[in-house]
Formats: structure tokens, sequence, C-alpha cells
């Protein structure tokens, strides 16, 4: 298989996982459990996860979208990444 593909699918398997983490959250959240700390949320992202945090954050779960710092940060980081790819793209 090509490095490309390896890497692409990387990305879809990290922002899926990401994607479940918002959701498991806000299961967690419905029923009173223990949470997931921010920062692991924003950890996640920073670590290539950002699309999936943000889909969390978006229809059907709106995980955490009123929050500022999940309003902003996530996108910012969606951007870090998506340049951060390019760099080591190239």
């Amino acid at each position: 298989m090509e490095t490309w593909k390896l890497y692409a699918l990387g990305l879809v398997i990290l922002n899926t996982l990401a994607y479940l983490l918002m959701c498991y959250d806000k299961y967690r959240s419905r029923r009173g459990g223990q949470r997931i700390p921010e920062n692991t949320l924003f950890m996640m992202a920073l670590a290539f996860g950002a699309a999936g945090i943000y889909a969390g954050m978006k229809a059907p779960l709106y995980h955490k979208a009123a929050k500022p710092k999940f309003r902003v940060g996530i996108p910012l980081l969606i951007v870090f990444n998506a340049l951060l790819i390019c760099f080591l793209i190239a």
C-alpha cells in the first residue's frame, strides 16, 4: 500500500476515534458519569483529530459547541492540522 494511503487511513481512524470520544463524553454527561477532561479532547484535536472533535460538536450531538474555547479553538486546530499536514508533505 502506498505511504500516503496509510497516512490517510490513519487520519480517518484517528478522527473516527475523536468523534467516538465526543459521543462517549456526551453519553456520560447525560447520565451523570465521569467525564472526559476537556484537555484530553483538545490533545486529541491537536494530534490530528480536530475534524472528528468538530464533527462531534455539530449534529447530532451538539456537544461542547456553546463553549467559546471549543467554538474557536477546534476550528483553529483544524487549520493548524491542515497546515502541518501540508508542511509534512512538502
